[in-house]
């Protein structure tokens, strides 16, 4: 395929999966403001937690099976029989899960919210097993390239709980409650939708233990790299509960909501980069021309996008409660998440590629340790600005290895030094915007890190203007 045919195809499949990734960043940056308006901070911290442990157990249940399903899709004629397979190791998983939480619900409610006699052990009971129905119908859908339907869901998923937010808080109650029960209640809305559109392939039961077999050798590696990776995203908020209360938790989780404005971007891209990265190498191993150029792409977008958040962000929060604007100087080091995660997306696709998956193990453990250890420094010195600072940093680790290894396993011309060097500049800025509480200075620095970036990457800014104005046009003339 020709590099124009390429790039065409790359823009249809991203702007049909991205379109609810858009609409939800908007949602998320009017809705978080609002609930920050209602719901006080250690309220948000303590729903935090629910959801911390919500998204750890998810990621053991399922066990690494969707990535299964992903591989082996193209390759087995029954695709009910081959989404049975891998739904029953997660099933099962899911139900001794629920075994222990009725066992030490005392235990379960008294970590995730302080309290013992509470029903939040139960709503974690439902949101997982909802969770992974959610999951399988998700990774169906973007395995068959249904992007407009992902992203209706995506849309339907975000409104619904905002919706369900609001409307407890303002009728019913205004604690952490109302977060968890809208997260529930749109989870199962969304999976019930997704069903009309997938039902072919759940319906009837079939399970292959021939399959079922290679699937657990595939899958367990993710496990682990799943795990590895939970620990990673959520070190920084057990470090914090255990040296501080919910209000920091709060404070913490309300910056992290707002940097999910570049996290809806994330997730957008690598849910079709993925099957995409698949059928290109696939289709011509030896044409690395797209992974080449999305780096490029990649790289310039996130470290510009991220540099203008900074410059905005004592602006935005005042949209907050006055009792979350400390937050503002929380989100800074925290952007190095999505920045960092998205070109690894890319740049570790020969790890991928060569089945050498034990990488992502060494990675993510190499980074979990340095952020323990940052963590249990910082946290008791800088409280949430240490969680960020460590946190932020330790995804330069999780870069750094993968992009080394994957560029020897499958050598691909990655401009690394200028992403480095701009992951430089961006900490620099980073590090003014956090500890000197300063607006102007704040603003400054983040407008000269925007300049060195485009400077750095000078062709890929007239690239991106070229193509804007390429919309514009025919957009105009329509």
């Amino acid at each position: 395929m020709e590099p124009l045919s390429i790039k065409r195809k790359f823009l249809g499949k991203y702007l049909s999966f991205s379109v609810g990734t858009w609409i939800n960043a908007v949602i998320s940056f009017f809705s978080v403001p609002l609930v920050s308006w209602l719901i006080e901070p250690s309220e948000y911290g303590k729903a935090n937690m629910f959801l911390m442990m919500y998204s750890m157990v998810l990621s053991i249940v399922v066990f690494g099976t969707p990535n299964a399903l992903m591989r082996f899709y193209h390759k087995i004629e029954d695709k009910g029989r081959l989404l049975w397979s891998c739904l029953i190791v997660p099933i099962m998983l899911s139900t001794l899960f629920a075994i222990l939480a009725l066992i030490f619900k005392k235990q379960v409610n008294l970590f995730l919210v302080g309290q013992e006699s509470t029903s939040t052990y139960l709503l974690l009971i439902a949101s997982v097993f909802f969770g992974v129905l959610q999951t399988f119908n998700q990774t169906l859908i973007r395995i068959q390239g249904k992007g407009f339907v992902y992203s209706s869901l995506q849309i339907v998923n975000s409104v619904s709980n905002v919706a369900f937010v609001l409307t407890c808080a303002f009728f019913f109650r205004r604690d952490f409650y109302a977060i968890l029960y809208a997260q529930m209640l749109s989870t199962l809305i969304t999976t019930g939708i997704g069903f009309s559109f997938q039902h072919e392939d759940w319906i009837p039961v079939k399970i292959d233990k021939g399959i079922l077999t290679e699937i657990i050798a595939y899958s367990y590696p993710f496990l682990l790299v799943g795990l590895l990776w939970w620990l990673l995203g959520w070190t920084d908020r057990i470090i914090l509960r255990m040296y501080t209360g919910f209000a920091e938790i709060g404070l913490y989780s309300a910056a992290f909501k707002l940097m999910s404005i570049t996290n809806l971007f994330t997730t957008g891209f690598s849910t079709f980069w993925y099957p995409f990265a698949y059928e290109q190498y696939e289709k011509n191993r030896e044409n690395k021309y797209v992974l080449a150029k999305v780096f490029d792409y990649v790289s310039f977008v996130m470290f510009s996008l991220s540099l203008i958040i900074i410059s905005a962000k004592s602006l935005l929060f005042l949209l907050f409660e006055k009792s979350y604007r400390e937050s503002a100087f929380v989100i800074p080091f925290l952007l190095l998440n999505p920045i960092l995660t998205m070109m690894a997306i890319v740049a570790d696709r020969g790890i991928d590629f060569l089945k050498k998956t034990y990488w992502f193990i060494v990675s993510d453990g190499a980074a979990l340790a340095f952020n323990l250890v940052g963590n249990l420094l910082l946290i008791p010195i800088l409280g949430a600005k240490g969680a960020a600072l460590s946190t932020g940093l330790s995804y330069v680790i999780v870069f750094t290895i993968e992009s080394t290894v994957s560029e020897k396993l499958y050598p691909v011309k990655y401009k690394l030094k200028r992403a480095y060097f701009s992951t430089v500049v961006f900490s620099l800025v980073a590090a003014i915007n956090t500890f000197i509480e300063r607006v102007g200075i704040g603003i400054l620095s983040s407008l000269v890190g925007l300049v060195v970036v485009i400077l750095l990457y000078k062709d890929v800014f007239k690239e991106v203007l070229g193509d804007l104005l390429k919309i514009w046009t025919f957009v105009t003339r329509q």
